[in-house]
């Protein structure tokens, strides 16, 4: 497992834990100053690999699916009964429309395989592609192609409860289309870490569509995305370190059952259109920083909730530094936008359609952006819950955090 710990929020993650430490503290702003961006390198997300979808067709080995069958060709694989096996390095070139035959990656911790889909179809009873071990497994959408993978209700292996599943770290690229249907559970598993460069998703699944451990990393997507659970997640309850997400320059559509877009670290959006047309709650992570982007949601619980039960409060906060969001939530004991720490408005537009606005447990910073609650402009951000960190924090400046303890 790769477990890394995200720097990008260091400056502002600190700045909180100094206005915590001294609850007398308050927050100016200057009226005329402008709001700088905080979008980061992309380089801190990707790599250059997640990006490559070069390949070399005359000497990549071929696997040609028909009906229950397999023809291969090329080194790196072996073939039993209706399943491959791939123990190489190398690129694999897939093609064809198969029901019943599963590719299988069993190679060394160092190899690197490369599949390529090209037209590919698989249904199978478990995931159709199942990556076991390798060093990292580079999945790529050829340009005009259209690419399905579905396993069964029957799917028999709890690990990989999937139709596209990888024990190991996992990027997929590419300009093509994939459809994944998970029939079992989860339509994409990874263990580790899943990063995507490109490619249209459809994907359906009775469970989670995306069920990542570590880190899930998105960008130069769009995605059609209708889950009976969770929509795009990444979750790792034993070390809140992980569990990140990063979105940047997609278009995603989420139908969910349960949480549209969760991530249990670190959730930051930097660009793109996403909406979240069903959910209970729209957006969940320990700490959600929204820098830019186009975002819509509506939920029947909470519509952005920062939350781990497994974190310190210190960890946990809701920032806005530019962007849309407009939040719609239920009937009931809802908010637009809850934080089980602190929230901070720096710029951009929120919109709130609730019974309340905010829900904070800490202490509130306003200091540029609009706000509206139900079509009416806010001149500063109040907690809907007496109990918690209390009114605070107009585009003017801030008042004392709850408690007025220093």
């Amino acid at each position: 497992m790769k477990s890394k710990k995200w720097t990008l929020l260091a400056t502002s993650l600190t700045a909180m834990v100094l206005m915590a430490a001294c609850a007398q503290s308050t927050t100016t702003s200057n009226t005329n100053a402008t709001t700088t961006s905080t979008k980061t390198n992309q380089s801190s997300y990707f790599t250059e690999k997640d990006y490559d979808t070069s390949y070399d067709e005359s000497t990549a080995s071929k696997i040609e699916l028909s009906g229950s069958s397999a023809n291969v060709s090329g080194d790196g694989m072996t073939v039993s009964s209706s399943t491959v096996t791939i123990t190489k390095s190398g690129t694999y070139a897939i093609s064809g429309q198969s029901d019943g035959v599963q590719i299988k990656i069993e190679a060394d911790k160092s190899a690197d395989v490369h599949l390529v889909l090209k037209g590919a179809t698989m249904t199978n009873t478990n995931a159709a592609i199942s990556a076991i071990s390798a060093g990292h497994v580079y999945l790529t959408l050829a340009e005009g192609t259209t690419n399905s993978l579905s396993d069964s209700s029957s799917n028999s292996d709890e690990k990989a409860d999937a139709a596209l599943f990888s024990k190991v770290d996992l990027t997929i690229n590419g300009k093509g289309t994939l459809n994944v249907d998970g029939k079992k559970n989860n339509g994409i598993k990874a263990n580790d870490t899943l990063h995507i460069t490109g490619g249209t998703y459809n994907i359906t699944a009775v469970g989670d569509a995306f069920n990542v451990n570590d880190e899930l990393n998105i960008t130069g997507t769009t995605m059609t995305i209708d889950a009976k659970e969770d929509g795009v997640k990444v979750d790792n309850d034993e070390d809140t370190s992980v569990g990140t997400m990063y979105l940047f320059n997609n278009n995603i559509t989420v139908t969910a059952g349960d949480d549209g877009i969760h991530a249990s670290g670190d959730l930051v959006i930097d660009s793109g259109t996403y909406t979240v047309k069903s959910s209970t709650e729209g957006l969940e992570g320990k700490s959600i920083t929204i820098n830019g982007g186009d975002i819509s949601i509506y939920s029947t619980d909470d519509g952005v909730n920062a939350a781990n039960k497994n974190a310190q409060q210190s960890e946990i906060f809701f920032t806005m530094n530019g962007g849309n969001l407009t939040v719609e939530v239920g009937q009931g004991d809802t908010d637009p936008i809850d934080s089980n720490g602190n929230i901070t408005v720096t710029g951009g537009t929120i919109k709130m359609i609730g019974q309340t606005g905010f829900d904070f447990d800490g202490t509130a910073t306003y200091t540029g952006g609009d706000i509206y609650l139900n079509g009416e402009k806010q001149t500063e951000i109040v907690n809907s819950m007496p109990e918690g960190g209390g009114p605070n924090g107009g585009p003017q400046g801030g008042g004392p955090a709850p408690g007025g303890q220093g």
